[in-house]
């Protein structure tokens, strides 16, 4: 075989592997959703179909390294997909958080940074923020807050009042329809092709399927079932003395942060499906312990009860999004919403500032 001909050999079967790729895409779309994805289920059988309210462009600074935070701004977040992840969809609970106070954000990944880091570096000590958030998903919290307990922390400050600020009316949002596009991405497209394949053969444990008591809680077509990370269930191992961990742990998170006297720390816990949606199960044992609530038994920690928020949310559809681990663009505004309320009845938060100049 000559090299030209093995050259156009190669070349067509990499183009038949990428058109059967791309079939497949046709077939699953539109993979958007990650539980779809990761657990092997068609796209088009727990796909939105309610509109989602936009932002034109993202509001929030993401850090790509530590260097990024370079400069003053008003809040820091310390965050996991739920802050990080969404910057496709644009409707972060950050955007409408910003759009109705004017403030600046950065955000960094828990899942690549630890406090520490952040709290060291030195444009957070010489011009420290307004606010510091730590967001995490329900099912981790424990292993990301509860080290912090066994650390010594410094003494924390005078933690002072600042200045109201006036709430913006939130822009006109447009609301897009959902995607019915098949992702042409290769990766996403061979990701489901192997978990498909992993849940037919019935070693695919990622995603579970649950019953749900009703039709009514998403837009989808299977509406009465539920998709849940497998990994949200080892939320059910922990017993009281690791509750009192987390609390222990987010005060000390808290302890690190306001020992500036000038930052304020506040708790953005979103629960997993399993917790937020138990009183819908068909099966009561496949519900799991709610940390939310947990963590909220400390009177003294600023939690934002998520929970209640986004329960309270559930006449109308797509609370979280059903083939998706995250919420919806309602659900991300309410939680903002909530977030500005939590501010208020604490001491509410200053203007935004300028950057101090350099001498």
């Amino acid at each position: 075989m000559t090299l030209p001909t093995y050259r156009n050999f190669l070349a067509l079967g990499f183009a038949a592997s990428l058109a059967g790729v791309w079939s497949l895409a046709w077939i699953l779309e539109p993979a958007d959703g990650d539980l779809a994805r990761v657990g092997g289920y068609p796209e088009k059988d727990f796909h939105w179909k309610s509109p989602q309210m936009v932002f034109p462009e993202n509001l929030f600074t993401i850090t790509r390294d530590l260097a990024d935070y370079n400069r003053y701004y008003d809040v820091v977040v310390l965050g996991d997909s739920f802050s990080c992840d969404q910057e496709s969809r644009r409707f972060g609970w950050q955007n409408f958080f910003l759009a109705q106070t004017g403030l600046s954000m950065i955000v960094f990944d828990t899942r690549r940074y630890w406090p520490q880091e952040i709290l060291a570096l030195p444009a957070f000590k010489d011009s420290p923020p307004k606010l510091f958030i730590f967001e995490s998903v329900e099912r981790y919290l424990h292993e990301r807050t509860a080290y912090l307990a066994k650390v010594p922390a410094p003494s924390s400050g005078a933690r002072r009042p600042a200045p109201p600020v006036p709430r913006r009316p939130l822009p006109e949002l447009p609301e897009e329809p959902p995607s019915t596009r098949p992702s042409l991405d290769p990766d996403h497209a061979l990701t489901h092709l192997n978990s498909l394949s992993l849940r037919v053969l019935g070693i695919n444990t990622q995603v579970v399927k649950a019953r749900l008591k009703t039709g009514s809680l998403f837009s989808s077509p299977r509406s009465d079932e539920l998709l849940i990370y497998f990994d949200e269930y080892s939320k059910n191992l922990l017993s009281e003395p690791d509750f009192q961990d987390i609390r222990a742990g987010l005060e000390a998170f808290r302890d690190r942060v306001e020992s500036n006297g000038v930052t304020r720390f506040v708790v953005v816990i979103a629960p997993d499906k399993s917790s937020l949606y138990a009183r819908w199960l068909e099966d009561a044992d496949m519900a799991t312990v709610n940390l939310v609530a947990e963590a909220a038994k400390d009177p003294s920690l600023p939690v934002l009860r998520t929970d209640r928020i986004l329960a309270e949310a559930m006449n109308s559809p797509d609370v979280y999004l059903p083939s998706d681990s995250h919420w919806s663009s309602r659900s991300h505004r309410l939680v903002a919403e909530g977030l500005l309320d939590l501010l208020d009845s604490q001491a509410p938060i200053a203007p935004p500032s300028k950057a101090p100049t350099e001498n």
